[in-house]
This record gives C-alpha cells, structure tokens and sequence, in this order.
C-alpha cells in the first residue's frame, strides 16, 4: 500500500510540474505583439515629446491591458472586450487613486472589488480576463499613494492610452477576418496529432488535452451569435470532425497498450499506425489554418489500416484497436456536408446573444462554489493589503497583487499557477537586476527594454505562465528603474512580496478549501446521463420520420451540445481533482479516468452515428451509411447502458461512508 501511494503522489507531482511549465510553442505570436506593442509606445513618445513621462506610464498601462484583451473573441466580441477593458481600468485607476491615501479604504475597497470581480469573471475566459487586469490595476494604484487630485486626470489618460491603442488595433492594422477561428480549430489538430504523437499515452495524460475543443467551440458559437459566414459553417463541421476524432482517438489510446503488449510485430504496426494518423491529423491543421477547406489525404492512413489484423481472426486485444482505427479513418474520410447551416425549427428559440457588461453578473448561476470563491477571494485580498499598509512595507503592493493573480477556485489551478508565478518571477528578477544594475542602462535604454519586455510580454502570453511572469516582471522592474527608484530595493521587494503572497494564496486554498474532488462523482454522473439521453436523442434521429424530422433534428442537436459540456466539465474537474492531496482522492483516480475515457470512446460513437443520421436525411450519405446506422446503434446503446451502469455503481461505492 505504501508503494501504490508513493507511486500516486509521484503522479501528481509530475501532473503539476507538467501543468505549471507546458510550454505551448503554437501559441508564440510575434505578429500580434508587434502590433500591441506599437500601441504601447506611442503614448510612450507622445508624452516623452511632452516632457511629463509620468503621464506615458499611466496611458501605457491602458494600452498595455486592453492588447491583452485583444487576444480574446471573435473580431466584433474582441472590439467590446477591448472597450470594456479600457473602461473598466479608467474606473478602477480613479478608484485606487481616491482610496490610497487610507489604509482601511483601501482594504475595503480590495474586498469589495475582489468579491465582485471574481463573482462577474466566473461568466466566462473573457470575463476573468478584465477581471484580473481590473483588480492588478486598483491594488497598483492603491499602493503608490497619489494625491487626491490625480485620481480623474490618472484615468483620463489611462482611459486615452486604452482608447489609442483600440483604434489602433481594431481600424489601423486589424488582424484578417476570421483568423482567430481558423487558428482555434487548426489547435484542435494539433492537440491531437501531439498525443497521437506520444502514444502509448502516459499516465500523466490518458486524454487528449481538453483546452483547445472548450476553447474553439466557445469562439465558433460566440461567432454564432453575430454575422454568420460559410466559412464559419465550414470551421464548424471540421470541429465536429475533431470532437468525433478527439472520442475515438481516446479509444484507440485505450486499447493501444494491451494491443502492443502482444508482441514485437503489433508494437511496430501500431507505432505505424500512430504515425501515420499524427501526419494526418497535421495535415489537416495546416489545412485549416490557411482556410483550405479540402479532403485530406489519406493513402498512408489507409495503407497502415490494411497492415492490421484480420479481426476476423485475431486477438480480442488487436479486434479492439482494429476497431478503433477504423473508426478514426472512416471519421477522417466521411464527407463533409455542404449544407452552410440548418436553419432552426419552427418556433425553435433564438441563438443565445453574448453576456453584455456587468447584466452578466445579474444572470450568473451562483453556485456554492462560486459564491465561496468569490469571499475567499475577496476576504483575501482585503486582508493582505490591509497587512501591508498597517505595517508600512514599501511596495508592499506586490503581497495582494501575488494573491489576485494566484488564488483561483480550485486548488490545482493555484497550485500550478503559483509555481509557475514564483519560478517566472524570481527569474525575471534575476535577469532585470542583472540588466539594471551591472550594466548601468540609461534611462532611454531603460525604456527601450521595457519596451522589448512588453514585446515578450504579448508574444508569450498564451504560451506559458512562467514565461509570462517572467517577461512582465522585467517590464515593471525595468520601468520602475527608469523612474530612479533603487533597483536593488526593488528586486529584493518584489521577490519577498511574491513569495509571501504565493503562500498566502496556498494558505487560503488549504484553510478554506474549495476542493473538485467533492463533485467529480456527480459531475461525472451528470455527462453519463446526458450522454445516454444525446444517445437516445440520435436514435430517435435514425427512425425519424419526414414529418418530425425537424424536431429530431433539433433535439438532437440540443442534446449532443449538452453532452458536450457536461463531458468537458467531468474533464475538467477530473483533471483539478488528480491535482489534490488525499489518500483516497488517489485511489480513485484511475477508476475515474477510465469511466471517463470510456465515455469519450462512446461518444465518438454517437457523434459518428448522429452525422451519419443527418447524411441520410439530407441527401449526403456516405458509403453504407443506412446499413453501418443500424449497427452502431445497437453497439452504442449496449455501451451507454454499461456505462450508465458502471458508473452509479462506483458513485455509490464512493460516496458511501467510510466502514
């Protein structure tokens, strides 16, 4: 039993030193870089030529929060996100400016906008985004004491550099129509064809990575809600194609190690086959990427598919992953339907419109979780910049500043986040003292590091948090040296303020837990359910009638997206749980990930089912398509129902009380 144990916990350090320091090279973007960091130095230079430099630091922190914003959304989403960002940092700047000169104010005001910021960014990725920049912006401005009378002219410029810098990106040198959607799916392919790459999968990683299907469906369907293009319906089909990959990919995964155990001859055949698909799977990236919306070939797939087995007279190991493997090439080669969109059924409700500003946070469903996160969070946050300004530590700011960056709902993501933050900050410490203090850079230098700090700023912000933190802790090391404040004092503040603030958000997490491993189970039940009713909902398709064909449509439709979520969220919360300490927390680890690849496997199964239904109803059929209908339904059905089965008997088992 202690070995198993040991085994676990070295799992899950491996899991969290993996998470804090994946370093995603796709996600490097020099273009857009240049393009925000342009926008940063013009108010730079602007008030340089004007002899007040103060005032370029106050409207490049505007501009330097809404190109982050950019990164979000599709372009009409994008140019509101950037609008609200810039908004939001002109209030919060008046704000910290009116409560720094009281202690208390200013806790009090920490505590208030934590608790609010966290409740409104729990409404979306673009939503945490301004939230985290609205609250590193007040607890700034809430530590470097400026005069009352500063507090309207502050935001004012904060709210031109923001307003400079989205023209300037939106009108002057916008990015191509529909680029971010061709990127988000093209990051789907790759995902798959990385894990398809190192198979046999680890134990570490049994699934493909979640992150990018979550990531491109919430842009298609925020795109949905705006001005609808064929090429948006075409992206959209190609994502459904890697969502049925992504499923049957994890079945392949599954049965790839028993089928290479049984000798030399499988294990080549199956590496083969695995290269061969990785290929593919890239292929098609690039092929998405570059808006080429063509068949991809196939031929080596199917050369290595050939090599396989007879299943007629193999082992139930090689039937498994022959099955698998066909399942992959038949979803690589269905036809792609040219049918733009579907239009809606009669009397079907419209398309949900996007969360609009703070009426977001009147319709959020609250749940325990996020309410308590939310005064975690906000309790927090008050009390460190209480701490720090009753005892007088000068740039104390950077305690809660650590504390607002780390402290996140469950405790993996502050955990990975925290070692990520404390590693990139203290390294970018080292270096910009380094820069600063043995070389003796004048103050344009000064500048013009800063400048190239907030170029790695923009290009590494999506790649790794490490990295990140690293370069925009040289950025503000380089700008506050610029402003003749000692560099020495600075470093050495910064890394005790970080270091206290990393363990005080852990201290939080562990005093007052918010822990995933208390839903898995249910959230896991959840996708089973919706799984088996997405199922239902398919076969009543297959048997529709002309008559409610419409309504099958629909309901299908409706129930498949509702699978969706609720599997991605099962992942999702798997994935923070294996994060966790406890004994029995990692006992059930590995029952867990099984149901929930076995769930992936089916609906692969389902999604393959539910394309082939709608290709017979609409006149694009694939090969035997009505004749392979007829038979997946029976074996999906029988595998939903064992599923559902398995599943509440190991929900009860696990939630029984303990002797």
């Amino acid at each position: 039993m202690r070995r198993l144990l040991l085994q676990n916990e070295g799992v899950r350090r491996r899991l969290l030193v993996q998470n804090a320091f994946r370093f995603d090279r796709s996600q490097w973007r020099p273009v857009e870089a240049l393009r925000c960091t342009l926008g940063l130095a013009l108010p730079l230079l602007f008030a340089v030529l004007l002899g007040h430099p103060s005032w370029g630091v106050l409207a490049a922190t505007g501009a330097l929060n809404t190109g982050l914003a950019s990164y979000s959304g599709v372009t009409r989403a994008r140019l509101r996100l950037m609008l609200t960002t810039t908004a939001v940092t002109a209030a919060v700047t008046v704000l910290g400016v009116l409560v720094s000169q009281n202690s208390w104010l200013g806790a009090g005001a920490a505590l208030l906008a934590g608790v609010l910021l966290a409740l409104y960014g729990a409404s979306g990725p673009a939503a945490t985004t301004i939230s985290l920049q609205a609250m590193t912006v007040l607890i700034v401005l809430t530590g470097l004491h400026l005069p009352l009378s500063q507090a309207l002219p502050s935001g004012a410029l904060v709210l031109l550099g923001g307003l400079l810098q989205t023209l300037l990106l939106a009108a002057v040198w916008p990015l191509a129509p529909r680029w971010p959607e061709r990127r988000v799916v093209a990051s789907v392919y790759r995902s798959l064809a990385r894990f398809t790459e190192h198979l046999p999968p680890s134990e570490g990683q049994p699934l493909p990575d979640a992150l990018p299907l979550q990531s491109a469906w919430a842009l298609l369907d925020e795109a949905n809600t705006y001005r609808w293009r064929t090429e948006h319906a075409e992206l959209r089909q190609r994502l459904q194609r890697a969502e049925t990959l992504r499923g049957a990919i994890t079945g392949l995964a599954a049965a790839d190690t028993d089928f290479r155990q049984i000798g030399e001859t499988e294990r080549v055949q199956a590496q083969t086959y695995a290269d061969a698909l990785a290929r593919t799977l890239r292929q098609c990236m690039d092929d998405v990427r570059h808006g080429h919306f063509v068949p991809a070939d196939l031929g080596a797939l199917r050369t290595t598919l050939d090599a396989l087995p007879d299943p007629a007279t193999s082992s139930p190991p090689a039937q498994r992953y022959r099955h698998w493997a066909e399942l992959v090439y038949g979803t690589l080669n269905s036809p792609v339907s040219s049918i733009p969109e579907r239009p809606a059924a009669p009397g079907a409700p419209p398309p949900a419109q996007p969360a609009q500003g703070w009426r977001t946070l009147l319709r959020l469903p609250l749940s325990p979780l996020v309410l308590r996160h939310a005064l975690r969070y906000g309790v927090a946050l008050g009390l460190s910049t209480l701490l720090y300004r009753l005892l007088n530590i000068q740039h104390g700011y950077w305690l809660p500043l650590t504390v607002a960056v780390l402290l996140r709902q469950d405790y993996a993501a502050t955990l990975t986040r925290g070692l990520a933050r404390l590693t990139g900050t203290l390294g970018g410490v080292l270096l910009a003292t380094l820069l600063v203090i043995l070389v003796h850079p004048s103050p344009v230098v000064l500048s013009g590091l800063s400048l190239g700090a907030a170029f790695l700023v923009y290009a590494l912000f999506l790649t790794n948090y490490a990295v990140f933190s690293a370069a925009i802790t040289v950025y503000v090391v380089c700008s506050v040296a610029a402003s003749g404040l000692a560099e020495e004092q600075v470093g050495l503040l910064r890394i005790v303020a970080t270091l206290l603030g990393g363990l005080s958000a852990l201290g939080m997490s562990l005093l007052w837990p918010s822990w995933q491993s208390g839903t898995v189970w249910k959230t896991l039940q959840d996708a089973v359910q919706a799984q088996a009713s997405y199922a239902g909902a398919v076969d009543a398709l297959v048997q529709a009638t002309p008559e409610n064909l419409q309504q099958s449509l629909l309901a299908a439709d409706q129930a498949g997206r509702q699978a969706r979520a609720l599997r991605l969220q099962a992942e999702s919360t798997l994935q923070a749980a294996a994060l966790e300490p406890g004994r029995r927390r990692a006992e059930q680890r590995r029952v867990l990930f099984s149901l929930l690849s076995r769930l992936h496997a089916n609906a692969a199964q389902v999604l393959t089912l539910h394309t082939e239904a709608e290709a017979l109803h609409t006149g694009h059929p694939g090969t035997h398509a009505a004749q392979h209908a007829a038979a997946l339904r029976d074996r999906i059905m029988v595998d939903v129902g064992s599923l559902r089965a398995d599943t509440e008997r190991w929900v009860s088992r696990a939630t029984a009380p303990a002797g």
